[in-house]
């Protein structure tokens, strides 16, 4: 198929983007890499009747500034696999960003479209709910910090308001006795995840002191489970009972049915890929001791 027809506008700066979307609102969309939205114009699944090019804005860094990571928008997911600081704090994301699409998205995909797009499947959305990171959002009226666990709503909704877009994603640096890890299934490599589970840890005296955690699969969007975060607080490194934990959350959770997978299905996965991530996580923490 081919997309419904709409004009096509190239922003020569970060406030010409901002006047575009702010004159055209509903109808209109950023596009940097395309790789998610095209495919839906494609199928006709978005109609938007304006796009405007943001490839041109300078929106592409990593940076620290002061307590957190600050990641723009426009930065290619392929630039992640040698930043020192990701691969330093952030082990979780990581392991994420190995499970995301094909060389060529990981090329020309960007994290303002992954977190925009808000597939519940995706990589990225899942690791900004388990880091708490802040989506940073302009208009032509300002700027706005959403909590990332706020900002995902439902599939493929938002809290963005109409004219608004991504301009970053500020990730806290966690503490130095941290670490963590991610792991998704799918059908096939490079597919669409079945379920993926992303585990923050930090540790102390062999022990866990905090934990967090993150699972697609479970619902409309990236879910954070605190009942397994509270569970796993005070449980050793060398055994933190990764099974047992995985059973409360699969306990907690009303998985859908489709036609990857059914309820049952999705919910014995989800309790052993929680058991794996926690393992993983903890031998991390270990073999870095």
């Amino acid at each position: 198929m081919r997309p419904a027809s709409f004009e096509y506008h190239r922003a020569t700066s970060l406030e010409h983007a901002l006047e575009l979307l702010g004159e055209f609102g509903e109808n209109g969309r950023p596009i940097a890499g395309g790789q998610s939205l095209v495919p839906m114009m494609n199928f006709r699944l978005a109609r938007p009747g304006h796009l405007v090019d943001i490839n041109r804005l300078p929106l592409d860094a990593i940076e620290i500034a002061g307590p957190v990571l600050r990641i723009g928008a426009l930065t290619r997911h392929i630039a992640y696999f040698d930043n020192p600081w990701i691969a330093r704090h952030f082990p979780a994301f990581l392991d994420a960003v190995h499970y995301i699409g094909h060389p060529t998205i990981r090329r020309n995909g960007s994290i303002g479209g992954s977190i925009s797009h808000a597939d519940p499947t995706a990589e990225l959305p899942a690791i900004s709910v388990l880091y708490d990171a802040d989506i940073v959002a302009r208009s032509v009226t300002g700027e706005r910090r959403i909590k990332a666990q706020e900002f995902f709503l439902s599939a493929y909704v938002t809290a963005l308001e109409p004219g608004e877009m991504v301009v970053a994603v500020e990730f806290p640096i966690p503490p130095a006795a941290s670490t963590g890890s991610f792991i998704e299934l799918g059908e096939r490599s490079g597919d669409f995840a079945t379920a993926s589970i992303g585990i923050s840890l930090e540790h102390g005296g062999g022990k866990i002191v905090r934990a967090a955690m993150v699972c697609c699969g479970a619902d409309l969007f990236p879910m954070r489970a605190p009942e397994v975060e509270d569970f796993l607080v005070g449980k050793p490194l060398v055994n933190p009972s990764g099974a047992e934990a995985g059973c409360i959350f699969a306990a907690s959770i009303d998985p859908v049915d489709d036609h990857i997978a059914s309820a049952d299905y999705r919910r014995g996965l989800i309790a052993e890929l929680t058991h794996r991530a926690i393992e993983a996580a903890c031998t991390r923490a270990l073999d870095k001791s």
